[in-house]
């Protein structure tokens, strides 16, 4: 069988999924709000697309294609003055809106805005919320009616204190998603047992969230014996869910997490981890932390039990990745049912973005727009094969 034959074979759903990145029509968290200065900016990337951060003296927050169109240059190694973003190279102006507003050579010296050549690169929606900084990455007519997922706990009149966790992984983000929402991988966290005798109960889908209930010891767990209420009693049950594209689970209403995982490319993503604990005693003396004091332990909770876990999972999904690039075509063993689930979905929201923004971007040529911007993620070269395909079976009356 030529390459070109082996090309064409259909890929297996879990080597397809691995090969996709996640629909841009949701909002993503690119980073900690802490992280960026005034003044300053910083590069962040949604499947292999660079967008430039920056924050103005005002305090706002600004998310652009990072690259200046004279010379391809990264934005984000620019300089930030008001509310503009200047490029390094020839002194280009940028303002929010990706417009170029000013050029410092000749090109634009001594000229109004409005004598300017008209120039532009794209921008996104974006907010803060939840101590992160969001994007919407796809159609920006979507971003007003597609929400940052709320949580209760932290939008209520006494908020619960926490620490966003900041994980870069060396993985495909579904493999993520899959090691998360799997508890048969108890034995990787033999030292920490954060559960322990995992029993899944079941698990269903509900328009574009699947729910998912194990039942579980969680008194094993080394975090839990040491601060958890009652050394984890009443904690044998535990509900995740996937609500496309964010991750998260509770238990009894107590201690919860959201995972907001951004896809970077098929070997890396970016995720942002909040845990939300409830109720904490004090080691040894089981009395409740008193609230000036719960910040601390959070952090000691992050530092010494949370973080370390977590690295377990980070270099077990590098070595899935590294096994995955070896052994591409080996049947893979799959075991748990939702594993098959959440493939299917990611798969089906990929294609939706795909076609949608080819139609989108169809309608802008159609319309003349001189910028014709399609959302972050996706290449030109994916779109005219999309529409190519879409013609040839409108003509083979599909």
């Amino acid at each position: 069988m030529s390459t070109e034959e082996e090309k064409k074979q259909p890929k297996s759903r879990r080597e397809l999924v691995r090969t996709m990145g996640q629909s841009g029509n949701y909002w993503y968290a690119m980073e900690e709000s802490k992280n960026l200065k005034k003044g300053n900016s910083l590069e962040v990337i949604f499947w292999k697309s660079p967008i430039a951060l920056y924050r103005g003296d005002s305090g706002e927050v600004y998310a652009i294609e990072n690259r200046c169109p004279h010379r391809q240059l990264r934005l984000s190694s620019g300089i930030v003055e008001g509310e503009e973003i200047i490029c390094q190279y020839h002194g280009w102006n940028f303002d929010g809106c990706g417009k170029c507003t000013g050029i410092s050579h000749e090109l634009g010296k001594g000229k109004g805005k409005n004598e300017l050549p008209n120039i532009k690169v794209n921008s996104y929606p974006v907010q803060e919320k939840y101590g992160l900084i969001w994007v919407f990455p796809g159609d920006p007519a979507l971003s007003e009616e597609v929400k940052i997922p709320a949580i209760p706990q932290l939008d209520q009149e006494n908020p619960w204190e926490f620490i966003p966790i900041d994980v870069k992984l060396e993985a495909h983000y579904s493999m993520m998603l899959e090691n998360v929402c799997d508890f048969n991988h108890a034995f990787l966290h033999r030292k920490f047992k954060p559960f322990t005798n995992p029993h899944l109960l079941g698990t269903r889908r509900e328009g574009d969230t699947i729910w998912i209930d194990y039942e579980t010891d969680m008194s094993q767990s080394s975090a839990v014996k040491a601060a958890g209420e009652k050394k984890g009693a009443g904690l044998e049950n535990m509900t995740l869910w996937y609500q496309y594209p964010y991750q998260g689970s509770n238990t009894a209403d107590k201690y919860l997490h959201w995972l907001f995982m951004t896809p970077i490319d098929e070997n890396h993503t970016r995720c942002f981890f909040v845990f939300l604990l409830g109720p904490l005693e004090i080691p040894f003396i089981n009395k409740p932390v008193p609230k000036f004091l719960r910040k601390t332990v959070i952090a000691l909770a992050n530092k010494f039990y949370i973080i370390p876990l977590l690295a377990e999972d980070t270099y077990i999904l590098a070595e899935e990745m590294l096994g995955q690039e070896r052994h591409p075509d080996i049947q893979h063993l799959e075991f748990n049912p939702v594993v098959g689930e959440f493939q299917k979905m990611s798969i089906e929201k990929w294609e939706e973005y795909v076609h949608t923004e080819a139609l989108r971007k169809k309608k802008q040529k159609e319309a003349k727009e001189r910028y014709v911007f399609t959302g972050a993620g996706l290449t030109k070269k994916e779109l005219r094969a999309y529409n190519k395909m879409l013609e040839e079976k409108e003509e083979a009356g599909l």
